[in-house]
């Protein structure tokens, strides 16, 4: 019966770790939304963010969600609404307490943020001509990935109507040939910047992240996720003007059998086993338990005169018990 029990508590935790769990969810068909699994969200972009670090979404302002006080990176993907002074103030105290900015925008409203925090870097607006796409010039394509970290296992980075960045240095570019406006020149497509305590990264193409460029920039979109790994990150929702989550339902996910903790659960089972074959968890129970009523039972030491008080109400007289406890202490009664 015994080894029965232990069998079914190996089981039970080996159950615990592959039991497949129910997660809520939104549905949205907003534009570069985490919640949107169409083609023009960014779904697949979320669940590799997921993987990597703790995601927490923004659908308030960030005044009211308390920007300031936290830590970790703020992604802002393909903004659309205005932000407010006292949002921009947010993001400032959240930079110089050492977070992280990624702002990934084209012509929508990334600009009033870099005003308001007076930095020169802007988002042109202009699309880059190329002489290297797919499909067609609005798909060029860039292979002038400068950062290791980026580039690796990157054949080249297809972009999506994109716009360049103007007022900063770049680690990844346009290619040499690129018209952009009237001008034939090389601009980057996503720049780095310190501010304060922290740091903003800036990219020029939200469209990169959407779901159906996904399968063609994986590669460089999970060396992006690792490139801003973080245990916190903090998506913006509320600066898509259309955010309707219509709908909340909830997502199962299975899990692969870890060996590492299953090994745990049965070394735990069978110390379990060993400590109550051995009577020894049954014996620090005893001990726990008598020392427990010791304190609670225990009575004060009484003295003698104490004793001979509680006597001498009973009836009995006080020389005669003293005389006895003398003799007693003498041994004359037991033949001293």
């Amino acid at each position: 019966m015994k080894r029965a029990a232990y069998v079914i508590l190996m089981a039970f935790g080996i159950f615990l770790l592959v039991m497949p769990l129910n997660i809520p969810v939104f549905y949205t068909n907003t534009d570069f939304s985490v919640f949107n699994a169409k083609w023009n969200g960014a779904s697949n972009f979320g669940r590799l963010l997921y993987e990597e670090a703790s995601i927490i979404p923004i659908i308030t302002s960030y005044n009211s969600f308390g920007l300031g006080e936290r830590e970790g990176v703020l992604l802002i993907l393909g903004p659309d609404l205005r932000y407010s002074s006292l949002e921009i103030d947010e993001i400032k105290k959240f930079l110089e307490n050492g977070g992280t900015l990624v702002l990934i925008d084209d012509f929508g409203t990334g600009n009033d943020i870099l005003s308001g925090l007076n930095l020169t870097a802007r988002f042109t607006g202009l699309v880059p001509i190329d002489v290297f796409y797919s499909k067609n010039y609005n798909f060029p394509e860039l292979v002038r990935i400068l950062d290791p970290r980026l580039s690796v296992g990157v054949d080249k980075l297809i972009l999506n109507v994109p716009s360049v960045i103007a007022g900063a240095e770049g680690s990844i570019y346009t290619s040499k040939v690129t018209v952009i406006g009237n001008n034939q020149r090389q601009l980057p497509i996503m720049s780095e910047l310190e501010y304060g305590n922290g740091k903003i990264i800036l990219f020029s193409d939200p469209s990169v992240f959407i779901n159906d460029m996904f399968e063609k920039n994986e590669p460089f979109i999970r060396n992006f996720v690792n490139y801003i790994k973080a245990d916190t990150i903090y998506i913006d929702e509320a600066h898509h003007s259309n955010f309707n989550p219509y709908a909340v339902g909830t997502v199962v996910i299975k899990r692969s059998l870890d060996k590492m903790k299953v090994f745990y659960v049965i070394l735990g089972v069978a110390i379990l086993a060993i400590l109550v074959e051995s009577g020894l968890v049954l014996e620090g129970i005893s001990r726990v338990v008598n020392v427990l009523l010791g304190k609670i039972f225990k009575e004060k030491e009484k003295s003698l005169d104490d004793v001979i008080e509680e006597l001498k109400k009973e009836g009995y007289d006080e020389k005669v018990l003293r005389k006895i406890i003398m003799e007693i202490n003498t041994g004359k009664k037991l033949g001293g």
